[in-house]
């Protein structure tokens, strides 16, 4: 049994403080945990780099540059898959013949190298990519995004038959894993859940729902979060205007200011750090998650039940997650409302807390987890 894996990352997984890095960084660690020794390879972009924190969980670590060349927009084989092609990285991977986890489709341009073919090869899929960026075509009113996304899209379902070429796919809920199962017969699917700091980084001293605010949080560069900021800000938070609101994430827009400038019970906290984050999350009166799209999981819904009291949900946040019993699901805008106030009203018992960690242990258990992955190395 090999006790060493390259792990291609399709991001620098630190810091780990949104959806697919947490997914990467927290799977790392588990698997040196585990007794697993990781070359991690990543590539950087958006500033990201080399950090030491990589290296408390990782052996090797090499950083990558994405080629983020307009000509990679316009060829055949999708952006995200195109803009991470690394001869570097392929000279590293023939060095040895220990397994290989491509994080995300993103990182799959090696996955049918014929110089690799007699290597273990497994891909974490984190959603199924071409609904997703079909998602973000239908959600952005930009004319240029729509035709990039709506392109992108097409160009991964084409491209999305290289799994063929993996030994096992890794889905992150069972609404994916049934997808994978049916489109790729012959692939062997796992459910393998997501990977998360939920149980960790809590702070001494904070309690649970202490607070008198109301908490969205989320990466707010990203459209799909900012539609929901912009949806409670339009059809929720006018129902509260003495309870104050706070809206915390990373890189939020000039124009999410604009939109909550006259609503003076409304804060946005920008680039909070992990501490900052977990002390929000933790002391808000209630967490209001909500989506309007179902691909893959997300991992601020673990982060906030694991630490948070009251979670307040939409349907498609919680959609194949196994999570509705501890969550408090909002069917429509009238019920999301009528949902808060009752969450406002009553605190969360003991006896809430032991029932939600029950379901959490269960199904969302890191160490436990790994044990789906390493059962193939």
């Amino acid at each position: 049994m090999s006790k060493r894996i390259h792990v291609i990352s399709f991001q620098v997984p630190y810091p780990a403080d949104y959806g697919g890095v947490i997914d990467v960084y927290y799977k790392v660690k588990a698997l040196k945990d585990a007794g697993y020794k990781v070359a991690l390879h990543c590539f950087a972009y958006k500033g990201r780099k080399d950090s030491r924190s990589l290296h408390d969980v990782a052996d090797e670590v090499y950083i990558y540059k994405r080629n983020t060349c307009i000509l990679n927009r316009m060829l055949y084989k999708p952006y995200i898959v195109k803009s991470r092609q690394s001869k570097e990285l392929l000279a590293r991977l023939l060095q040895d013949d220990d397994p290989i986890l491509f994080e995300g489709l993103h990182t799959t341009h090696l996955l049918s190298s014929p110089l690799l073919k007699n290597r273990k090869r497994f891909v974490r899929a984190h959603n199924v990519e071409s609904e997703y960026y079909k998602y973000l075509a239908d959600a952005t009113v930009s004319v240029k995004k729509k035709v990039f996304f709506n392109w992108e899209s097409r160009r991964l379902k084409r491209y999305e038959k290289v799994l063929s070429s993996a030994d096992v796919i890794f889905a992150i809920t069972e609404k994916e894993k049934r997808y994978f199962q049916a489109t790729y017969p012959t692939i062997k699917t796992e459910l393998l859940p997501c990977f998360h700091n939920g149980a960790a980084e809590k702070v001494e001293n904070l309690k649970r729902g202490s607070g008198d605010y109301l908490l969205y949080n989320g990466n707010l560069s990203v459209e799909e979060n900012l539609n929901a900021v912009y949806f409670l800000a339009e059809r929720v938070i006018p129902s509260f205007p003495d309870v104050k609101w706070v809206i915390a994430g990373g890189n939020p827009p000039k124009e999410l200011y604009e939109v909550v400038r006259a609503m003076d019970n409304v804060e946005i906290v920008a680039n909070p750090s992990s501490s900052e984050m977990t002390k929000l999350i933790t002391e808000a009166a209630a967490n209001v998650l909500i989506t309007f799209q179902s691909t893959g999981i997300k991992l601020k819904l673990i982060n906030a039940l694991y630490k948070g009291a009251h979670c307040i949900v939409n349907d498609k946040m919680i959609e194949s997650t196994g999570l509705k019993e501890v969550c408090m699901v909002a069917h429509s805008d009238k019920d999301l409302v009528e949902t808060i106030k009752k969450a406002l009203s009553q605190k969360m018992t003991d006896e809430q807390v032991a029932q939600r960690n029950k379901v959490l242990f269960e199904k969302y258990d890191n160490n436990e987890n790994i044990k789906i992955l390493t059962k193939y190395l």
